[in-house]
């Protein structure tokens, strides 16, 4: 006799069905990951970690870009003047008589109309993300709110720092803003930081402020670290934050490029120095590119030309992709090679100039970067050696991928702030 199926039917009866507020409640304090894998228990719970009355509580993984498009003018040519940053030493020499027949490009840019939007590179629904960032407090109210603008400076873990800017002055790493504001998109949350005093001077002409900050270690605090530093064009090759500190990629010896990967707390203070890998390549062969946390550990990415510069077919341009595997030891390991023709159909491409890598996916073996001469956005997988357009980005720019610079570390003050965010207003 079969009696399998009453059996079964009493043994998978439900027991006592959990409030759906109370799940919701436990589901916020996942992260994203685990989180996406629990729609696969039911339909129910798919649909609570899907509902968008819920999704501005929970976490989010990478889910695209945010971007600023400049809005064409319909005569550029009425577009004059250079702001200060852009202004020869004689200011009241020829630069100011230059200065009313050309425009630089902070001039070209204020004139216009900038709009953000997001850009979604996900495979999940639209993230709950308002680009405008409408909710952000207006200027004191002594302070007139067309005179100022707010410049985003850097992204980390669903938490975005923006300066706010006087709309005449020139980028906010060249003068003191107003504040510094720090915001969660996703749920309209922010918080206000006082500006730091910095003004520029002749040893300390640019002002590079990061955002400290780890959803996994302390999901509620964030810190704020400002480097003050004399170069004006120096490189980026990305930033990140692993076991509670900022690591950037610097210059410690005054070399001829970066080589070492400096991680600095949230007092300002160089934790440690973890030296880069290189592998049997020399010096002059190979130059950072990015460096970025996915799955948890730390990536470095790094360029690398054949033995004695030769490019060809069969020896062009290498990315090499490392992973900190050991990080109190540290140890890397190469997780990944890809050639330029590949990459880029091109056997070399100029850093910066044709190409930038701006993001890793922190999740999965995705590299994003831009192809400056056509502006595509693009992905490459690396478990499967795919590489596919994106979006188009046309004009706009990237501005979720802080690039901090390559400074010397003799050369560096620090500006620590501390908060949490704020309820919407």
């Amino acid at each position: 006799m079969d009696c399998s199926g009453p059996k079964l039917r009493a043994a998978a009866a439900p027991g006592p069905r959990v409030p759906d507020d109370a799940l919701v409640e436990m589901f916020e304090l996942l992260p994203a990951k685990p989180l996406h894998r629990l729609k696969c228990v039911s339909k129910a719970w798919c649909g609570l970690v899907t509902d968008p009355l819920h999704r501005q509580g929970f976490a989010q993984t990478l889910a695209g870009f945010l971007c600023v498009d400049a809005a064409a003018s319909d005569d550029d040519t009425d577009i004059r003047g250079v702001c200060e940053s852009c202004r020869g030493e004689d200011g009241d020499g020829g630069g100011a008589a230059e200065s009313s027949l050309r425009a630089c490009r902070h001039a070209m840019l204020l004139k216009r109309g900038l709009t953000r939007r997001f850009l979604n590179v996900s495979r999940m629904a639209e993230p709950l993300i308002d680009a405008s960032f409408s909710f952000l407090p207006p200027p004191a109210a002594d302070a007139d709110a067309e005179e100022f603008r707010d410049v985003i400076l850097d992204a980390r873990d669903g938490l975005v720092l923006l300066a706010r800017v006087r709309r005449q002055d020139g980028p906010p790493d060249l003068h003191p803003p107003a504040c510094y504001l720090v915001c969660n998109p996703a749920t309209a949350r922010w918080a206000a930081v006082p500006g730091s005093g910095w003004v520029p001077s002749g040893s300390q002409r640019v002002a590079r402020t990061y955002l400290l900050f780890d959803a996994a270690a302390s999901p509620h605090a964030f810190h704020l670290l400002q480097f003050w530093v004399d170069d004006m064009d120096a490189p980026g090759t990305g930033a990140a934050v692993a076991n509670g500190a900022l690591h950037l990629v610097v210059d410690t010896d005054g070399t001829s490029g970066p080589n070492n990967l400096v991680a600095v707390d949230a007092e300002g203070g160089t934790r440690r120095t973890i030296p880069l890998p290189r592998g049997d390549v020399a010096e002059k062969d190979w130059h950072s590119v990015f460096v970025a946390r996915s799955q948890g550990r730390l990536h470095y990415v790094m360029c690398v030309r054949p033995p004695h510069g030769r490019l060809s077919e069969e020896e062009p341009l290498k990315l090499l992709v490392w992973v900190l595997e050991d990080y109190d030891a540290g140890e890397w390991a190469l997780k990944h090679t890809v050639g330029f023709p590949d990459l880029l159909g091109r056997i070399a491409c100029q850093f910066r100039v044709e190409y930038s890598v701006v993001a890793v996916h922190p999740d999965g073996n995705r590299l994003f970067f831009v192809r400056h001469w056509d502006r595509k956005l693009v992905a490459y997988d690396m478990d499967h050696r795919d590489v596919h357009v994106v979006a188009d980005l046309g004009p706009a720019v990237l501005l979720n991928n802080f690039q901090p610079p390559t400074m010397h570390g003799s050369g560096i003050s620090k500006l620590k702030a501390t908060g949490q965010l704020a309820s919407r207003c």
